[in-house]
C-alpha cells in the first residue's frame, strides 16, 4: 500500500478505478449479449493483402505494459494534466461502448496451424477473447491515449515520448498481423479518442472528477475531523 501511495497520487485513484472499471465492466458485459448482436465486417481489400504473422503476438501481449506505463505516467504529471486526459479517455471508451452497441463487428480469424510458442499464444489470445467489439480498437485507442498523453507531458522527456510513439506504431501494426483487427479499427480507435479530447478541452469536462475529488475528499476529511476545504 506504501508503493502504491508513493507510485501513484491520492487524486488519481478515483479517475483510474473510473476507467478500468469501464472497460471491464462495459467490454466484458456487451459479450453477454453477443447472441442477440447483429455483427458486421468491415475489412476492406487492403486488410485481406495484409499477412498473418503470428510472432507480433508478443507485441499485441507487451502493449499492456504500455498502458500501465502510459496511466501511471500521466497520473503523476499533475492534478489537472491527469484529469484531462483521463476525462478524453473515459469518454472514449463510453463512445467506444455505444459503437459496440450500434455497430457491432466481428473478423474471419486464420487458423493456426504453427506449433512454436508465438502460434501457441495466438491461438491462446483467439480462445480468450472472442472476435468482436473490435470498432474502435481498445487496443490501439489505449495505446493512441498513451502516446498524446506522452507527447503533452513535461516531466517525461522526448526519449519517452519516442518510445511510446514506436510502440503505438507496432502495436497498430501487431492488431492488423494477428488478425485481431482491421485497419478501419485503427483509425476508429484515432479518432474516437481524438473528438473525446477536443470535447473533453472545449466544454471542460474534466470537472467531473474536480467534484468527485472534492465530494470524497471532503467525506474523509470529516470523518477524520480536519478542515473541508
Amino acid at each position: 500500500m506504501k508503493y502504491l501511495k508513493r507510485l501513484l497520487p491520492v487524486y488519481a485513484l478515483v479517475p483510474l478505478a473510473f476507467a478500468f472499471a469501464l472497460n471491464g465492466i462495459g467490454y466484458y458485459g456487451i459479450q453477454l449479449f453477443h447472441n442477440v448482436l447483429d455483427f458486421h465486417d468491415f475489412s476492406l481489400p487492403v486488410d485481406h493483402i495484409i499477412p498473418f504473422v503470428p510472432g507480433f503476438i508478443f507485441i499485441y501481449i507487451l502493449a499492456y505494459a504500455q498502458w500501465i506505463t502510459g496511466f501511471v505516467m500521466c497520473a503523476r504529471e499533475s492534478r489537472e494534466f491527469c484529469f484531462r486526459y483521463l476525462s478524453a479517455e473515459t469518454i472514449a471508451k463510453a463512445i467506444t461502448l455505444c459503437i459496440f452497441i450500434l455497430f457491432p463487428s466481428t473478423i474471419v480469424r486464420p487458423e493456426i496451424t504453427g506449433t512454436d510458442l508465438a502460434s501457441q499464444l495466438t491461438g491462446w489470445i483467439y480462445a480468450a477473447d472472442e472476435p468482436m467489439n473490435l470498432l474502435p480498437s481498445i487496443h490501439c485507442l489505449e495505446s493512441w491515449f498513451c502516446l498524446r498523453a506522452a507527447l503533452g507531458q513535461k516531466k517525461t522527456g522526448k526519449i519517452y515520448s519516442l518510445a511510446h510513439l514506436i510502440m503505438t506504431l507496432l502495436v497498430f501494426a501487431s492488431v492488423l498481423l494477428v488478425k485481431q483487427h482491421v485497419v478501419v479499427d485503427i483509425i476508429a480507435g484515432i479518432a474516437v479518442f481524438e473528438v473525446s479530447y477536443f470535447l473533453t478541452r472545449k466544454r471542460g469536462l474534466e470537472k467531473f472528477y474536480v467534484a468527485a475529488e472534492r465530494k470524497i475528499t471532503g467525506y474523509a476529511w470529516k470523518g477524520n475531523k480536519q478542515p473541508v476545504a
